[in-house]
């Protein structure tokens, strides 16, 4: 995971995520190529994941 990822705040997280998402929709529609569909999955798993740990350490 990128540490980058570990030093956003809850809302610039979930704000990345949402637009991460919606990159990825559009990458796909637009046909931008795998390499670019690719690397937005890859940053929407880390942004998840984090996600998933801020979750589980709240617990």
């Amino acid at each position: 995971m990128s540490s980058d990822v570990r030093k956003l705040g809850d809302d610039q997280l979930v704000a990345l995520l949402d637009e991460h998402r919606a990159l990825l929709g559009e990458s796909i529609a637009n046909d931008y190529g795998s390499e670019t569909v690719r690397s937005v999955m890859i940053r929407i798993a880390e942004f998840e994941a984090e996600v998933d740990r801020r979750g589980s350490a709240t617990r």
